[in-house]
């Protein structure tokens, strides 16, 4: 397993079959890789494997964090509701640590502030939350893939 996280690349190839391009670096199937994979995920190790798009090279300036009250009892269903939106890149569940009220976490993309502000009320909408903050990204800071110490 170790091997696999090792080579991971940080640049997940461009092809047909990228993981079986990946394994051939690794001198095993496709397959045989993604088994790898699936148990990692199962041991908790990682969580998933997902593309990231850099939002901004692709005309998204309206970029938002918004943080949203959400009931205990309501927590899985309107994560699935908010998380069921294109323009969400990452939703998430966090502890309010007893001094802050809001417990889920979005983040919303759009080619301007007014397309995230319209997706967010449509959020609200169909979750019924009506009890958050929006914050909109003012830079953006670099973002790197994790390494794996040997």
């Amino acid at each position: 397993m170790r091997k696999v996280l090792e080579a991971l690349p940080a640049d997940f190839p461009v092809s047909e079959r990228p993981y079986d391009e990946m394994a051939r670096g690794m001198g095993m199937s496709g397959a045989a890789l993604i088994d790898e994979l699936a148990e990692l995920k199962r041991a908790g190790i990682i969580r998933r494997i997902a593309a990231m798009v850099a939002h901004r090279s692709v005309a998204y300036e309206g970029n938002a964090m918004v943080v949203w009250r959400v009931p205990e009892a309501e927590m899985e269903k309107t994560g699935a509701v908010m998380a069921g939106f294109d323009e969400v890149s990452h939703c998430y569940e966090r502890d309010t640590g007893g001094y802050w009220d809001y417990n889920l976490y979005t983040m919303v993309h759009g080619r301007t502030r007014e397309e995230c502000l319209a997706t967010v009320g449509r959020m609200a909408s169909r979750s019924g939350i009506g009890d958050y903050r929006v914050f909109f990204s003012l830079r953006e800071f670099k973002k790197t893939s994790f390494a794996v110490r040997k």
